[in-house]
């Protein structure tokens, strides 16, 4: 009797194990198919998103730069053209060209032969790009192809995002981070550029992601996926270095902290001991180093010399830094070709440029930096959901500060990486920046796990309400994901009182300027423009234009003469704000910072009415007679219309209000002789 009841409790026993066995198979089965599936709506979702918008904007201001200059370096090999970028995500993005522009197409002249002699200031490499992409060739089915390269890497870090965040906090926490990226404007922006910002973000945090592992179960596997991924890097963007110092400090956190580290190179055995584990890590990083030092020479096509045939040379004396040691470094590698040219003057303009003109706040600083302008920028340009997340991430590691959270160590990159960039001067674009959303998303995740755990309404509501909003935010300011700021200041219109450059005004909506002339039959505008500097692009979306003093095209296609100019008048933001007063010709456009444009063209091109303008102006004039300021302003646009005796009375005004005002002196003798300049001219050719 007893033998039958302990076989009969062996089966059950059996039984129930098969069952549980068979639960945990099921559920494994089912996550696997729910992770495929989450992947898979979001490469549709994200790739609809990314494509339809960029297919409503033009190309920003550098991407002809880097797109002409990748396929440089594939079709004939030689790296004159914007040698100051690493060649890799500019060839990554060529790719297409190499079948959709004619095989025997030759450099354009004469501008090809001038990019070497006179640096990266001079435009002829602007005037190469211009002539073989919207002259020669469809710049429309050249960009799109490049783009589609460019989505694919964003999607590629997507997936490793998902990947990273399901290792450490589950499905759940992997669908948030996902959630999270695939639906941040500034992803969408950025991820279907031809630049390097996406592709380093990508190869960054891919890398990091197998060194990590490296850091615990050194086996080839993480070996090579760590170095590969570094010296791609190299030759990707200029801060590949922050990712080595980042990679460093892991490696020193963990030299310190207990536990072995597991070598699979062969045998497995397991590394005691601070010493012995410094010198594996020292083996790691030295490999990582050494495969770069390869790739480098690898992307440049094992030839040191950046024009074939070395008749003919980068103008390296222009980048040379005044220190006597680091001009002797660099004429010591440049001796000994121990690095390719190109590789050696990209660094050094680089390091030669990271003082740039900013704006910010409404000040504009000349060749220097705001340090709160990254900490302000991320504010203001990180949609607020994301925000709040992350404000929760903090707020639950100050409730739990006596248990180590996990994925606390993601923050190092985050840290290093924001910190640089903050010590860095260069304030032109949180786009600079954009390395450490990835790993701000990864832990976003984790706390969107704790919230759906936590069984409470409440916070499950939040974090439900927290994706909506989200989504939300992204399908309501398409296709306008450059230009958008967050509710913080009120939304994408209230942009250009923070910043501009390009978190808002990159040259991306020449497109929809000419969709707009087109549809309201507008022939010809006047156009104070920002964006490459070649009129050929806004000509090639059908833009028949007066270009002002102060835009960023060639001498040659400014107004010249008197001639009547049409009434519709479009302003590029940057030099609204930012860029226009360095022509000496700000005063132009300061009236217009106090109107209304009677509409915008995607937020970053304002457009106005004159005759509107003037009236406009002349109410706030009568609103404030007293003030010479604005009878000067009122006075500029009169004279700019070409009414020149009401002109004359205005700035008389404003000279007999403040009898100092200079400007207002040497406008009013330009108008007093401005008439008289066309006898003038005759009597001379007579």
């Amino acid at each position: 009797m007893a033998s039958k009841v302990k076989n009969k409790r062996r089966k059950t026993t059996a039984v129930g194990i098969e069952k549980k066995s068979s639960g945990i198979f099921l559920a494994a089965a089912n996550a696997r198919t729910f992770a495929a599936v989450t992947i898979g709506v979001f490469v549709i979702l994200f790739s609809v998103l990314s494509i339809t918008s960029f297919l409503q904007k033009s190309p920003t201001a550098d991407e002809p730069i880097h797109l002409f200059s990748g396929y440089s370096y594939l079709k004939w090999g030689d790296f004159r053209a914007n040698p100051e970028h690493p060649p890799l995500a500019k060839m990554w993005a060529a790719l297409p060209l190499m079948f959709l522009i004619p095989p025997k197409y030759q450099p354009p002249a004469p501008y090809w032969d001038l990019i070497p002699t006179e640096g990266t200031l001079a435009l002829h490499t602007v005037n190469a790009a211009a002539q073989t992409l919207f002259v020669d060739n469809d710049a429309e089915t050249l960009f799109f192809y490049a783009k589609l390269m460019m989505v694919f890497l964003a999607l590629v870090l997507g997936f490793f995002i998902f990947k990273w965040c399901r290792e450490l906090f589950g499905l759940v926490g992997a669908i948030a981070a996902l959630l999270l990226y695939a639906f941040d404007p500034n992803i969408l922006a950025h991820g279907s550029m031809v630049h390097t910002d996406i592709p380093f973000a990508t190869i960054f945090f891919i890398g990091t992601y197998f060194f990590r592992r490296a850091l615990y179960r050194l086996n080839f596997s993480n070996l090579i996926c760590a170095s590969v991924f570094f010296g791609l890097a190299a030759v990707t963007k200029w801060t590949y270095m922050v990712m080595f110092l980042t990679w460093a400090v892991f490696a020193l956190v963990r030299i310190l902290s207990a536990g072995p580290i597991e070598v699979a190179l062969g045998r497995s055995s397991e590394i005691e001991g601070r010493w012995k584990k410094c010198g594996v890590l020292f083996g790691l990083l030295s490999c990582a180093l050494i495969t770069a030092y390869v790739f480098i020479w690898a992307a440049y096509g094992f030839s040191y010399h950046a024009v074939p045939g070395g008749t003919m040379h980068l103008p390296m004396d222009q980048q040379l830094p005044q220190s006597a040691l680091a001009r002797s470094l660099i004429l010591f590698l440049t001796r000994t070709h121990f690095f390719p040219e190109a590789w050696i003057y990209g660094q050094l303009d680089i390091l030669g440029g990271l003082g740039r003109d900013t704006y910010f706040l409404g000040e504009n600083r000349i060749g220097a930096g705001f340090w709160l302008y990254f900490p302000v920028v991320f504010l203001v340009k990180t949609p607020l959901p994301t925000l709040l997340i992350l404000l929760a991430t903090f707020s639950f590691w100050l409730y739990e500060r006596n248990k180590r959270p996990t994925g606390v160590f993601l923050l190092i990159p985050v840290i290093l990486y924001f910190s640089l960039a903050v010590g860095s001067g260069l304030n032109i674009g949180l786009r600079h920046v954009l390395p450490i959303y990835p790993f701000l998303f990864v832990l976003a995740g984790g706390t969107a796990v704790k919230l759906w755990q936590s069984k409470n309404r409440v916070l499950r509501g939040m974090l439900v309400a927290i994706g909506g909003w989200l989504m939300a935010t992204a399908l309501l300011v398409f296709p306008n994901y450059l230009s958008f700021f967050n509710e913080l200041i009120g939304g994408s219109r209230n942009g250009h009182k923070v910043v501009i450059d390009s978190n808002l005004d990159w040259g991306q909506d020449i497109k929809g300027l000419g969709r707009w002339m087109k549809i309201q039959g507008v022939p010809k505008i006047q156009f104070l423009y920002f964006g490459a500097f070649s009129a050929a692009i806004p000509r090639y979306y059908g833009i028949d234009a007066f270009f002002l003093p102060g835009s960023w095209v060639d001498i040659n296609d400014l107004v010249q003469d008197n001639r009547t100019l049409p009434n519709d008048l479009a302003i590029s933001v940057n030099h609204l704000y930012g860029y226009y007063w360095r022509t000496g010709d700000e005063e132009f456009v300061k009236p217009f910072r106090e109107l209304k444009p009677f509409t915008r063209i995607g937020e970053s091109i304002w457009m106005y009415k004159m005759d509107q303008a003037i009236e406009q102006y002349r109410q706030l004039v009568d609103a404030n007679p007293k003030s010479a300021e604005r009878q000067y302003h009122l006075a500029n646009l009169l004279s700019h219309g070409g009414m020149v005796d009401e002109a004359l009375r205005h700035y008389r005004q404003a000279v007999e209000l403040a009898p100092s005002f200079a400007a207002a002196h040497n406008n009013l003798a330009m108008a007093l002789v401005k008439p008289m300049i066309p006898a003038l001219v005759a009597a001379y050719n007579d």
